[in-house]
């Protein structure tokens, strides 16, 4: 089976942090009112990052098939606590990179509010 790669970005803008939860996604999001279906993931404990210089972290997970009409996006979430849900000190991506591009650059934004 085909790999997806790529590699998820750390700038200093997400902080310090240590053993945090890195989790890529391949999402199929074709249908607007559904909930996202999860088509692969990867999983990557215990993540730490001295909020220096940029860093880079590479990711290769299965490239599933699907149906070239759906929409097919990959995600990333650093998630600081573990908890597996979006919270304050998380960073996101926050554009929809199409999983048909042959390597993947994923960009993290913090998450704000509470």
């Amino acid at each position: 089976m085909p790999e997806l790669q790529g590699e998820v970005v750390l700038t200093p803008v997400l902080g310090s942090f240590q053993d945090a939860t890195l989790r890529v996604r391949v999402l199929d999001v074709t249908e607007a009112d559904a909930p996202a279906g999860t088509l692969a993931e990867l999983t990557l404990p215990a993540l730490s990052y001295d909020g220096n210089a940029e860093r880079r972290v590479p990711f290769s997970l299965p490239s599933p098939a699907w149906d070239p009409r759906r929409t097919v996006i990959v995600t990333a979430h650093l998630d600081r606590s573990g908890s597996g849900a979006v919270e304050a000190g998380d960073a996101l991506t926050t554009s929809a990179e199409p999983a048909s591009q042959k390597r993947l650059t994923l960009a993290l934004t913090p998450v704000t509010g509470g």
